[in-house]
């Protein structure tokens, strides 16, 4: 974010985490080159893409429109905090943008239900299971005693 902000174009390299959404917001927008981190054997993939930032103006004019936009943008992060705190003041909580999932129950909210009929339906394969090698030892005991 904060090199998109200054305008500056990124070789972007995903590893981790939000990092892959990153990479791909970078790409679509044309501000940076997407690399993949196994492209990372060879470095001629590595310096090919340097050439390309450094050499193609493409990419730091978009950068540049792009940081200057975010740094224009109509309302500061800091205004509207306060619209909402103002907003939220006047008008109190509002039950129709809770969550859903604090309306629910004990035993909906930790799934006790899903859980006790996993645990049922384990039960009782374990038993079928025992039943059928009870069952298959009583006739194995049966035909080595006639």
């Amino acid at each position: 974010i904060e090199s998109v902000t200054a305008g500056i174009p990124l070789i972007v390299i995903p590893v981790l985490g939000d990092q892959q959404r990153n990479a791909q917001v970078i790409k679509r927008i044309g501000t940076g080159i997407r690399l993949e981190k196994t492209s990372l054997n060879s470095s001629d993939e590595l310096v090919s893409a340097i050439r390309s930032i450094l050499e193609t103006e493409e990419y730091t004019r978009k950068a540049r429109l792009v940081g200057e936009m975010i740094r224009n943008r109509p309302f500061s992060a800091r205004e509207i905090f306060v619209r909402n705190m103002v907003f939220l003041a006047k008008y109190g909580p509002l039950r129709q943008l809770d969550h859903y999932g604090q309306q629910l129950n004990f035993i909906q909210y930790f799934l006790i239900d899903v859980i006790a009929f996993l645990g049922f339906i384990f039960i009782l394969v374990i038993c079928l299971v025992f039943q059928c090698l009870r069952w298959s030892t009583r006739k194995l005991i049966r035909k080595t005693k006639t």
